[in-house]
């Protein structure tokens, strides 16, 4: 990859966390658990489509 593609990802990377955390930081603890459930679900599923592909 080249250093302005590197870049893009890192910035938008920390922009997404950012937007993330100010985002659960204003659910009520119902949607915060609610959502924390649909994120560990959705990373389970990718990290086992990537084990599969043999990315790791």
């Amino acid at each position: 990859m080249n250093r302005s593609t590197m870049m893009g990802l890192v910035t938008g990377s920390l922009l997404g966390a950012t937007i993330g955390i100010y985002a659960v930081s204003n659910m009520n603890p119902r949607e915060r658990k609610k959502a924390l459930k649909q994120t560990k679900k959705m990373l389970t599923r990718a990290t086992t489509n990537m084990m599969g592909m043999g990315i790791f």
